[in-house]
């Protein structure tokens, strides 16, 4: 989710409920001063006609046959009248008009009438119905008010936070961009947000310091390959021709050949370092459509002998064309590191089976037992004195430097490693 998302949404569910809160408070309220308003009238209702009471004669009595609409009227003894305590209740009672019982709110009360000396029982009543269409208006006018304030701080909260936040995702995109081979710093965006100025310094020097120490690496790896490259060479070349006159003493013979042997591989593994350097670096921007299939069959004369050597069967199949967008340079050295690992790590007399579709290569080979940490580097199970453990690590390295997928499985003696384009 996006920062600006993330924000807004926070935003406005603490809005809500503060919101819901606020409204459900102001119903209370509004519902309590209605009730209040209602009960204030029948109190005064009650007083007028208790007045009217002790200064007319006959009003009691009249109003007792007349029934009007708002009260009741009926004598009662004093005990009855002593028993009575003043209140107020929500009730219903029929209206022949309306023909059904609604709802209303009703004071019940008692009193003696100084005309007379007689006690009555009073029932005062007035309809909620204006005030339950009153309460619905306002839940109405509540809800669309407080609709309208929810669109309105989404709408300012996104547009206030999009601009507040513009250097951030400007800077964003320029780190997107950023590439170590080009050793270039990004362009800063200005602000005036004291947090971002910050954060623009920040990422400055911190940039700054990773260029210098990629440069520096650079060079260092470069030089020093080298530098050693040269030693080793003399160092070989020195030792062959000592080997040449050393034929006609074995155990020397065998020393020198002994002490070859792990020049050239600390020459082979010095080459494969750099290059898996250089892959970490992405020091291969050149890019083509590569055709597998065709380097497939170009990366299998180059193993032909070695695979005849240790009489093992390839076969290789190709369903589909399959073309990838990637460096030349990588996409050989790519497959030729599977290919040459499944004949160089296989059984005599075994099998070799290439398959190439539309997004997909896949080599197996046969094998007694499955192999484990494949893609760790100088992990070599196989105990191949020639191999320098790093092959199946540069593959790697080149999948995750063009985003495909490499796995590893073992089913049915045989080891199968998929690529996935």
């Amino acid at each position: 989710m996006r920062l600006v998302n993330h924000l807004i949404v926070r935003i406005t569910l603490i809005f809500s409920v503060i919101m819901l809160l606020w409204t459900v408070v102001y119903l209370l309220l509004q519902m309590r001063e209605i009730h209040v308003g209602n009960d204030e009238g029948l109190i005064n209702l009650k007083q007028e006609f208790i007045a009217r009471s002790n200064r007319i004669d006959g009003f009691v009595e009249t109003m007792e046959k007349q029934s009007p609409l708002n009260l009741a009227v009926r004598e009662i003894t004093q005990q009855e009248a002593e028993g009575i305590l003043e209140h107020f209740v929500t009730t219903t009672i029929w209206f022949a008009t309306e023909e059904e019982r609604e709802e209303v709110r009703m004071l019940v009360s008692a009193f003696r009438c100084e005309r007379n000396e007689k006690f009555y029982r009073l029932e005062f009543f007035t309809s909620t119905v204006e005030t339950d269409d009153l309460t619905k208006n306002m839940l109405y006018l509540v809800c669309g008010l407080w609709l309208m304030l929810t669109l309105s701080i989404l709408a300012v909260s996104r547009t206030v936070i999009t601009r507040a936040n513009k250097a951030f995702y400007e800077l964003l995109g320029e780190l997107d961009k950023f590439h170590l081979d080009n050793s270039k710093m990004i362009a800063l965006p200005q602000t005036r947000i004291r947090e971002y100025v910050q954060l623009n310094q920040s990422v400055k020097e911190l940039l700054e310091r990773v260029i210098r120490s990629f440069t520096d690496q650079k060079i260092f790896l470069e030089n020093s390959s080298h530098e050693m490259q040269t030693p080793v060479a003399v160092a070989i070349a020195k030792l062959e021709l000592l080997l040449e006159k050393q034929q006609d003493q074995p155990e020397n013979a065998a020393e020198i050949a002994s002490i070859l042997a792990i020049l050239n591989r600390l020459k082979r593994l010095n080459t494969r370092l750099l290059l898996l350097s250089k892959i970490k670096n992405n020091q291969f921007p050149d890019v083509r459509e590569i055709d597998l299939g065709k380097l497939v069959d170009e990366i299998l004369v180059d193993f032909r002998e070695l695979a005849e050597y240790k009489k093992i069967a390839v076969t290789c199949e190709i369903d589909e064309a399959s073309v990838c967008r990637m460096n030349e340079d990588l996409a050989y050295i790519l497959l030729s590191n599977l290919i040459k690992n499944a004949i160089t790590h296989n059984e005599e007399e075994g099998s070799v089976a290439i398959h190439v579709t539309r997004d997909h290569f896949s080599v197996a080979n046969t094998g007694t037992e499955a192999a484990t940490q494949v893609f760790d580097r100088y992990r070599n199970d196989s105990h191949n004195r020639e191999s320098s453990g790093l092959g199946l690590s540069i593959a790697k390295s080149i999948c995750d430097l063009y985003g495909f997928s490499i796995g590893y499985s073992f089913e049915g003696g045989m080891h199968r490693f998929v690529i996935s384009f």
